[in-house]
């Protein structure tokens, strides 16, 4: 079916249109209804077409066997070659992006607000700080108040608090010095050796025995070494020293001795003859044959060789003397080596007193440590839970107060007034937005690199921008969104990426829409070739190859092998052969333009190479 907008693609070449309206409700025969009768070919009209159309047939299939098969190919048109040529060659990206405005600033409403003074209208320019309305907030008053209220109550909360982790660390104390003391009374339940020595009046005790506390059991003497104290006229003052040897003697004993001097006490001892003594104490080792008490003497030596002789002879005395005491009362479990005239070590057992009635107490004293010390965690956790809600008080305290001083306003940025919506007396929502502030003296124009380009943008690298005029722009890149990667259409990722332009003049207007430029890589004093005279074939041995076609008088070295495809369908060659002077010679290339490819080896400047075969006239 042909419809009228098909109709005229329809007719036969020559046929012309019908007028306009010939297709309406007219009758198109005579009145009774009938078409009239088209008028026919005569016989011998008929026959000279049919002939006509018999030689252009005839024609056509000469004319078809002469040009694929007997057509010379040099009919297709000569070769067109270029000059390899030295010079440089950048790689660019190119796209397209909208400005808008460096800074903007929206200014909302804090809380609902009553407008005072409106200080600006749409189209001033403005500066930093500039005041632009006045505002005041009954309902924001309110909320500083209460705010400023909850902040004193939860002082007040919290110092009340504070009093009860003073009181429960007291508590705390108080059981941990009670569990303190009872330990340290378990200790003395087991009696030991103060120091080595000898036991002498041995109080008799055994297993089962009860003792009351104090109750002694024994004296313990270190009889190693013997103590003897004597006084000496102050006349030898210089004479005696620390150190000093003295040969001490035992009368009852007939036994001499070496001692040494241990100690010396500047006292003023008077004799019955009015004489001055000092003090001197000796120590000398007991061969186990002294006891207390016993009468003995000492004589020492002056550095001159004169004897020195003490007032009278002394008692001596044991090098050390203790009484052992059980110092807690309690049921005897154990009894050492308690026994007259033992011998004993330092911090040898001597007896050992049932603990089970103290350790039931230091159990209970030890859960009431345990629990003053939850107590006073509890206290404390109170506290700090009470000073985390004073800060969250206070911050909101903070809040509502900015948020009274906030309804007179000033501009944050210097700019442009782009939008006012309040007037004075209008009562206003909180968060509304009533005026708006755009800077553009500094454009930003944002714009996307797909994931081939973006390693060659550096912060700080400069673009070209062009408006629809073809004023020109200087951009510097200041943002890179490597987070971002747009929707990765055809197969490649996009990052956005952030250019700042100045726009001091004001030329640059808000969504004005740009195209950009920026130069990648750049490739100086190489050899560059238009970008079509590089071919991609495949070698002889099936390899692909990037080559050239060199004319050449002889075939160079590197030249590949290569068979050429079959001609085209009008009979033009893909590519130039070696009868017509050109060889394929593989290349390397580099940077590419829309143009221009650079040849980084395989060939020199100056070298002629193959570019496109130029069509002929008779069928270009």
């Amino acid at each position: 079916m042909i419809t009228a907008e098909n109709e005229i693609a329809s007719r036969t070449p020559g046929e012309a249109a019908a007028p306009a309206g010939a297709q309406g409700n007219k009758p198109v025969g005579p009145r009774h209804g009938k078409a009239p009768k088209k008028p026919g070919l005569s016989k011998r009209t008929r026959g000279i077409v049919t002939a006509a159309v018999i030689v252009a047939v005839v024609c056509a299939v000469a004319f078809s066997v002469w040009f694929f098969l007997f057509r010379d190919k040099k009919d297709s048109g000569a070769a067109i070659t270029e000059i390899a040529q030295l010079g440089s060659i950048q790689s660019r990206v190119e796209g397209e992006g909208n400005a808008m405005a460096g800074a903007s600033a929206a200014l909302t409403t804090q809380a609902n607000c009553i407008i005072g003074d409106v200080l600006v209208n749409v189209g001033d320019t403005v500066y930093q700080d500039q005041p632009l309305y006045t505002a005041k907030s009954p309902d924001a008053e309110e909320q500083a108040a209460a705010a400023e209220r909850a902040v004193e109550d939860q002082k007040a909360v919290i110092e009340s608090l504070k009093k009860s982790v003073t009181s429960a660390n007291d508590v705390l104390k108080d059981a941990q010095k009670a569990l303190g003391e009872a330990t340290a009374l378990r200790s003395e339940l087991t009696v030991k050796a103060p120091f080595a020595g000898k036991l002498t009046d041995v109080t008799e005790v055994t297993a089962g025995a009860e003792l009351a506390g104090g109750s002694t059991l024994a004296t313990l003497v270190d009889d190693s070494r013997m103590r003897l104290t004597l006084y000496f006229s102050y006349a030898y003052e210089n004479d005696v020293y620390v150190g000093q040897p003295a040969e001490v003697s035992v009368p009852v004993l007939m036994y001499l001795t070496q001692g040494v001097v241990e100690e010396i006490h500047k006292v003023d001892f008077i004799s019955p003859e009015g004489g001055k003594f000092f003090e001197v104490t000796l120590s000398f080792v007991n061969p186990h044959t002294l006891t207390e008490d016993m009468e003995a003497s000492a004589t020492m030596r002056t550095a001159a060789g004169a004897d020195i002789y003490p007032y009278g002879s002394g008692k001596l005395k044991y090098n050390n003397t203790a009484t052992i005491v059980a110092k807690q009362s309690g049921q005897v479990t154990t009894v050492g080596n308690l026994r007259n005239y033992a011998t004993v070590a330092a911090g040898e057992t001597l007896l050992v007193q049932s603990a089970k009635e103290l350790n039931k107490q230091i159990e209970s004293l030890s859960n009431g440590v345990k629990s003053a010390r939850e107590g006073v965690e509890a206290a404390e956790k109170s506290v700090a839970d009470g000073e985390a809600k004073l800060e969250e008080l206070e911050a909101a305290l903070v809040t509502a107060q900015e948020a009274l001083g906030g309804f007179d306003v000033a501009a944050p940025i210097s700019g442009t007034v782009t939008s006012c919506t309040i007037a004075p007396g209008q009562e206003v929502q909180g968060g509304a937005t009533v005026i708006t502030i755009i800077d553009t003296t500094n454009m930003l124009v944002e714009i996307t690199v797909d994931d081939r380009n973006i390693p060659f943008v550096t912060p700080g690298m400069t673009v070209e921008l062009t408006d629809w005029n073809g004023a020109m722009y200087i951009g510097t890149v200041t943002n890179i969104d490597m987070s971002a990667s747009g929707d990765g259409s055809m197969g490649m990722t996009r990052y956005p990426v952030t250019v700042s332009v100045e726009n001091y003049d004001g030329t640059l207007l808000q969504g004005m829409w740009l195209t950009y430029s920026f130069v990648t890589s750049e490739a100086v004093d190489c050899v560059t070739l238009p970008i079509q005279c590089v071919k991609s074939i495949v070698d002889d041995q099936g390899e692909p190859r990037t080559v050239v076609f060199l004319k050449s008088e002889t075939r160079p070295e590197n030249a590949v092998d290569f068979t050429p495809p079959e001609d085209d369908y009008y009979g033009t060659p893909s590519y130039p052969s070696g009868s017509e002077g050109f060889y394929p010679v593989p290349v390397e290339t580099g940077l590419s333009d829309r143009y221009s490819i650079e040849i980084t080896s395989g060939l020199n400047a100056g070298d002629e190479v193959f570019s496109v075969y130029e069509m002929s006239g008779a069928y270009a």
